[in-house]
């Protein structure tokens, strides 16, 4: 009997730290850190970064056109919709 009372407080204690843990980990999730950017190497990582991202992008919309999963001329960063709609548009040009 005494055994289980020992394992009932230690669960209960265990219980309470996890309460005040959760509480304390809301708490301080409310409020935002926000970041400066005072070394200008994070910029430019930042911009290094989402221009690889974006080249991923185009290449993975390459591979869409290629595959005619997205209609032709309509997606925007698909570099094989840009070049058709420049084209028709030096067409257009030409023709006028």
């Amino acid at each position: 009997m005494k055994f289980f009372k020992c394992s009932v407080y230690v669960l209960f204690t265990l219980s309470i730290a996890n309460l005040a843990f959760s509480a304390y980990t809301y708490r301080d999730l409310r409020q935002p850190k926000i970041l400066h950017n005072s070394d200008p190497a994070i910029a430019e990582f930042s911009r290094q970064a989402m221009m690889r991202e974006t080249q991923i992008l185009q290449g993975i919309l390459m591979i869409h056109h290629d595959r005619e999963m997205h209609p032709s001329g309509t997606q925007v960063l698909c570099p094989l919709c840009d070049q058709e709609k420049q084209l028709k548009s030096i067409i257009v040009q030409k023709e006028n």
